[in-house]
């Protein structure tokens, strides 16, 4: 099984802090980024990928239970994938978000199926068999450690 940590941290854009995910003591932005930057050079397109910021923690944790899938429809993206991250430098609403579909059973949770909704870029980013499993105890006290962090 893996293992998922919650962080709030500040923006870098803005006044408001935001969702950092921890999967097995890796920035999960950093394992993303990676996979991008590969198949990006692969298609000649050499540009910064990444460049992702987590959503509002006021949503991830506060006013809404984003990870257990109890959030804005703004942060649902078609075929029930859920936001995790933002891209911070597009400009265009909606861009280049991040997602994956969260599967919650009795005994673990699963993030799989992880898609870009990139409007501007022009290849379809491939996140091959990329999945997560989580203990269900786990996953729900690191969203409960950040709720009570953040009251």
């Amino acid at each position: 099984m893996d293992k998922i940590r919650f962080e709030n941290v500040k923006s870098q854009l803005e006044d408001y802090l935001t969702a950092a995910i921890y999967i097995n003591g890796v920035d999960l932005r950093i394992i993303i980024e990676k996979m991008e930057a590969e198949q990006l050079a692969k298609n000649g397109l050499y540009v910064r990928s990444g460049c992702y910021e987590g959503i509002s923690s006021f949503i991830a944790f506060d006013n809404q239970n984003h990870f257990l899938c109890k959030t804005l429809t703004d942060y649902i993206y078609s075929n029930q994938r859920y936001a995790l991250y933002d891209y911070k430098y597009s400009g265009i609403p909606g861009d280049h978000s991040l997602t994956c579909k969260i599967s919650i059973g009795p005994k673990e949770v699963i993030w799989h199926d992880f898609k870009n909704f990139s409007k501007v870029i022009s290849v379809e980013l491939n996140y091959e068999d990329l999945a997560f499993r989580f203990c269900i105890d786990q996953y729900l006290d690191a969203i409960n450690t950040v709720r009570m962090a953040s009251s």
